[in-house]
């Protein structure tokens, strides 16, 4: 199963293998400096992970972490797949 990090609008990285990569990666995008990471389920398949406020950008989007599958299922559109990544973040 392939999993994807996503926001409301962009596509940000994937396909990785297992929900702890894709975690991992948004932990490393989104500065983690907490010892637990705020994750919450959304559906099955869907998590949202808030990464912790940054004080040079005061605010930084959720990263959604998820299949294809259970995003079209929570009404994303398939578009945002077909979305070359942010390379400026690879």
């Amino acid at each position: 199963m392939d999993w994807h990090i996503i926001n409301y609008r962009d596509y940000i990285d994937g396909p990785f293998d297992s929900y702890e990569s894709a975690l991992k990666e948004a932990c490393t995008l989104g500065n983690e400096t907490r010892a637990e990471p705020r994750v919450r389920r959304r559906a099955p398949d869907f998590y949202v992970y808030r990464p912790p406020y940054d004080r040079r950008e005061r605010w930084q989007a959720e990263y959604w972490i998820c299949t294809k599958e259970a995003a079209v299922a929570q009404g994303i559109s398939e578009e945002i797949f077909a979305q070359p990544r942010h390379e400026t973040w690879a």
